[in-house]
Order: C-alpha cells, then structure tokens, then sequence
C-alpha cells in the first residue's frame, strides 16, 4: 500500500510541475471571445507593416471580417462586404476590419485587386486573433461596440444592407 501511494504521489508531483512549467512564459491572455463580454485585445497588421489595436479603437463599433480567397462563401458575400465598407467609410464611429486568414496576404490582395473591391485588409500575423475569437471558419464576423463588448457573432455569410 505504501509503494501505491508512493507512486501515485509521484504522478500527482509531476503532473502538477508540467503543469507550472507549461505556463511559465505565457503573458497573452487566453480568453476566448463571448458574445455580451469584452472583446479579447488584438493586434493586427496592415499593408505597410503597422500594427492596429483593438484597445485603440475604444469609443467606435468594430467590424471585424474574417475572410480568404480560397473561400467560395466569402467571394459570394464581397459585394455586400464592399458595400458596407462603402457606406460606413466616411462614418468615424464605425471602423471596419477585413482580416486574412489562413492565406498568403499577397493572393488575397491580388484577388481582391482583380475583382475591384478596395477596402483595408489586415493580417493576423501568428493567428492569435483567430484563436482568441474562437474561429471555426469563414466568412466570420464580429461585431465590437463602443464600449469594447462583443455583440454579435456571425458565422459564414450575411447581408450586411441592414447596417446603417
């Protein structure tokens, strides 16, 4: 019996040190995205390399697409995206994000460029907001208010006419 508990007290000690050991080094919050919470912090880079903050956006609803060439929904849904983009362009209350994801930046831009659309696209340089948000797929969208509170979650395609 004494042997028994031995090894088991062994077990316990090492699953607790793996444990302790596999956090060391981790500063990034770990939170996933939950609609009627805050939005978890990203940070997103733009063509010319500069980097864009969620956290910096506070006091403007975020729209943030996710989004690839590869995908035949969200080639379907460009026209509405770049309708929306359009309409709220002039609007400084409303900021609108298109990310890559899963994609080489440079064929989505060249898709993009070929088929006219003209809106800013970000990359999601190590995938962390993907992660974060919980993705399954895309299109995806989140939609941020001006508080920084999730509020809508949209899985694959919308029609995005009803934003005003």
């Amino acid at each position: 019996m004494n042997a028994r508990a031995l090894v088991l007290g062994i077990i316990a000690v090492m699953g607790i040190t793996l444990v302790v050991v596999s956090q060391q080094g981790k500063t990034r919050s770990t939170r996933k995205a939950v609609v009627g919470l805050d939005a978890p912090e990203f940070v997103l880079q733009d063509a010319e390399g500069g980097e864009l903050r969620l956290s910096s956006l506070k006091g403007k609803t975020v729209f943030v697409h996710f989004w690839a060439s590869w995908c035949k929904e969200c080639r379907e849904e460009m026209p509405r995206i770049q309708a929306l983009h359009d309409r709220k362009k002039a609007d400084p209350s409303f900021v609108f994000i298109s990310v890559i994801y899963n994609e080489d930046p440079a064929v989505s831009r060249a898709w993009l460029k070929e088929n006219g659309y003209a809106f800013p696209v970000y990359v999601d340089p190590d995938g962390s907001a993907a992660r974060d948000y919980g993705l399954t797929g895309v299109p995806e969208t989140f939609i941020i208010d001006e508080g920084g509170v999730l509020r809508q979650r949209v899985l694959g395609p919308a029609n995005w006419d009803r934003i005003s």
